[in-house]
């Protein structure tokens, strides 16, 4: 059958405005519970170890202070610059400058993310402050390995959808 799956269908249910509309806030609202998981985990470790206390503290609130960065940018863009549909952020060659805005904190954050890591320490201080990660790194080396691999998966998604011509509801 020509023409895939959307144009078969009038209105598919993934590409409804209503479904995803928030989609942000409910990363944002993901966000706040990781960050509650990490501070169950993290307290574990402050009993044996109530040194650590501000270091897990700090990290804590950097990742749901970086982390929501993203989403709070695509919320904006929902909210008030008038964003169609969530789905517009697999278009950003459409050149919409609130799409355009949520790639940029993106690229922020990976660039940012990889200067603490490899240049500030803060692969050492992942290892120093166990229960944040989901391995039990060693080694400073296997934290930047693996933060550089998931940036290169983000580029080559970024990369895709900058180059494919994703269809999207018009809403």
């Amino acid at each position: 059958m020509a023409g895939g799956w959307y144009t078969r269908h009038k209105s598919p249910i993934w590409t409804s405005s209503t479904s995803w509309a928030n989609f942000w806030a409910v990363a944002i609202l993901v966000t706040f519970l990781d960050a509650a998981i990490f501070c169950s985990k993290a307290q574990r470790h402050i009993e044996v170890h109530p040194e650590l206390r501000e270091g897990y503290r700090t990290l804590i609130k950097g990742f749901v202070t970086w982390t929501n960065l993203p989403w709070i940018v695509m919320g904006i863009g929902c909210v008030y610059g008038g964003v169609p549909s969530v789905y517009s952020f697999f278009r950003p060659r459409d050149g919409n400058p609130y799409v355009l805005a949520f790639f940029c904190s993106v690229f922020l954050l990976w660039f940012l993310g990889t200067y603490w890591l490899v240049f500030r320490g803060g692969a050492q201080k992942l290892i120093d402050h166990p229960g944040l990660l989901n391995f039990d790194f060693k080694r400073p080396g296997s934290v930047i390995v693996i933060w550089l691999l998931r940036v290169l998966g983000g580029i080559t998604g970024v990369i895709l959808m900058f180059s494919r011509d994703w269809p999207i509801s018009p809403r």
